[in-house]
């Protein structure tokens, strides 16, 4: 079980730099803004429009979902001239759909449903700023030195427990 243990790190920076490649390899080719694999999406908060319900440096999950599923009050992102906006729907009328940041002070202009591309599901706060971190040749380096600090110690160990 302890041999097993010992590849957890790496697996998991594996998965990570597997599924950050897909998400840029998709996001070159496509030219989409947001690229999602199976529909889901893990954005970066940048601004405090969505305080307190949404700080800077959160990471939010997106999720895709039909139009007429949304509602009032779910916080949802959707593209403005190919950027990227999550807020809150306040109200739904015939021309469309009326959304506001929690932390601003008038609503966006009317928003078609085409324009969504997902509803949140998850915000998991502040790893944003850990995962944009590590995305910098200084942040790769600290987290492939981590890991492999890890690694070497987790042998070390069992190294010397068999010595003994």
């Amino acid at each position: 079980m302890k041999k097993f243990i010992k590849y957890i790190p790496i697996s998991i920076l594996s998965l990570l730099i597997i599924m950050n490649l897909y998400l840029g390899i998709n996001k070159a080719v496509t030219k989409d803004p947001v690229p999602r694999f199976l529909g889901i999406a893990p954005l970066f908060v940048i601004s405090g429009s969505m305080e307190p319900a949404i700080y800077p440096g959160d990471l939010i999950i997106i999720k895709e979902q039909k139009i007429e599923k949304y509602k009032e009050q779910d916080i949802v992102t959707y593209l403005k001239q190919g950027v990227p906006f999550t807020h809150r729907i306040i109200s739904i009328s015939e021309e469309g759909y009326v959304l506001k940041g929690d932390n601003n002070n008038i609503p966006d202009d009317v928003v078609d449903g085409s324009r969504f591309v997902g509803k949140m599901i998850l915000r998991i706060p502040f790893i944003g700023r850990f995962i944009m971190f590590f995305k910098t040749p200084v942040g790769l380096i600290v987290l492939v030195g981590l890991f492999g600090a890890i690694f070497y110690i987790m042998e070390y160990l069992d190294r010397k427990k068999e010595a003994e």
